[in-house]
């Protein structure tokens, strides 16, 4: 029981996590191309490659780099190449700086996956990294980028990107004896096109992201918030307007109705209070006929000592030689119901039974008990009507 319905929470789970990024896409593809927000560094940060044994520092514009400066990292030790390299970025402005790799250095490649591999798809890659790269997870960094979904094989596609951590670590290293933390390591080719960008830089080494555009997100989040509820709260104080307007028609209208549902109730008094002795009549039927209905249910064998009606319980006592038979009979009546004993069987001589037995009467409907004397009376009409005496009619000769 447990499982399943653990089962059932996943799979809701994994439905609202595919209608939210379906919701996502759609949302997304109403936005103008160019104010679609792209996986891409920053156009202000500064770019670092090793290059025959020096690092070299430069920057894009657009798509050409233009060289900043070269530490050699072989000439000298680890205080003569941070004092080199921080004079390289006292010159840029100390912006921050990123690790670019050469196109041939990172691995590309499209991956298909279950879609209910979204939810963890980094966690998912890092399982799948050896059966679709020649390397582990221990062996190299890796980003991703959902292409799309497939919702009629249930499938992503994902493009995963790799290189070796030996290519990286080198340049890491450096960084971390100059107390620098770099920002992203992206592919050369990504970063000179005009596409989205794979960081391959594990999420742990990178900087925290500034609280500033944070707060500035959140400043925009507010006014936008702000302006629909505006939005949403302009009609609705327009119909309160239109409310007020109405609402003394509507009081008259309901004083109205108050008074109508008033004499109302005081018909249905009344009539219930006139129809009362009269419905209480039809409905339970006569002693002559609840005499009559058990004079006729009882069998020849059966003796009658005491019968009494007490409203809608008849009781009797007597004797009879077919006592297995009594409450059958009683069962098929159209005026009693409920038979039962109300003592048990006493032998008698030879084959005979003294026994106490109480049926109740059933309810007429009074509906169906005035049809049937209506009926009874307009059939009793004819009758009599045929039965006056006439003008004799004259003999056919």
């Amino acid at each position: 029981m447990t499982s399943s319905r653990r089962r059932q929470r996943k799979s809701r789970k994994a439905f609202l996590g595919q209608f939210f990024r379906w919701w996502g896409r759609e949302l997304a593809a109403l936005v103008p191309p160019a104010l679609r927000p792209r996986n891409r560094p920053s156009p202000r940060m500064l770019w670092a490659g090793v290059e025959a044994g020096a690092l070299v520092l430069w920057r894009l514009d657009g798509q050409k780099r233009y060289e900043l400066g070269r530490v050699n990292l072989a000439a000298g030790d680890t205080a003569s190449t941070k004092i080199a390299f921080d004079a390289l970025r006292v010159k840029t402005g100390g912006k921050p700086v990123g690790i670019c790799l050469p196109a041939a250095q990172v691995l590309r490649k499209e991956v298909v996956l279950p879609l209910a591999a979204a939810e963890n798809l980094n966690q998912v890659l890092g399982f799948e990294l050896g059966r679709q790269t020649p390397y582990t997870v221990d062996q190299a960094y890796y980003d991703q980028r959902v292409l799309r979904e497939d919702l009629g094989s249930n499938r992503l596609h994902v493009l995963l990107g790799i290189t070796p951590r030996t290519v990286v670590d080198e340049i890491l290293a450096h960084f971390k004896n100059w107390g620098v933390t770099p920002h992203a390591v992206v592919a050369s080719d990504e970063l000179e096109g005009a596409g989205d960008c794979l960081n391959l830089l594990p999420r742990g080494l990178r900087p925290k992201a500034n609280r500033s555009e944070y707060r500035l997100y959140a400043a925009m989040a507010g006014v936008t918030l702000v302006l629909f509820a505006t939005l949403l709260a302009i009609p609705i104080l327009k119909k309160r307007e239109v409310a007020m307007e109405l609402e003394p028609v509507l009081e008259r209208a309901r004083q109205q109705a108050d008074a109508v549902n008033v004499l109302k109730q005081e018909q249905e008094r009344l009539l219930a209070e006139y129809t009362f002795p009269f419905e209480h009549k039809v409905a339970m039927p006569s002693r002559v006929a609840l005499l009559e209905e058990v004079t006729r249910i009882l069998p020849d064998n059966t003796w009658l000592q005491q019968l009494e009606i007490h409203g809608m319980e008849v009781s009797m006592q007597g004797t009879t030689s077919s006592s297995a038979k009594l409450i059958g009979l009683f069962e098929q009546s159209g005026l009693l119901e409920g038979a039962s004993y109300k003592s048990p069987l006493v032998k008698g001589r030879e084959n005979e039974e003294r026994f106490q037995l109480a049926v109740e009467s059933k309810a007429i409907d009074p509906v169906v008990a005035l049809a049937a004397q209506q009926a009874l009376h307009e059939n009793k009409t004819p009758a009599k009507a045929a039965g006056k005496p006439g003008k004799p009619q004259d003999k056919q000769p």
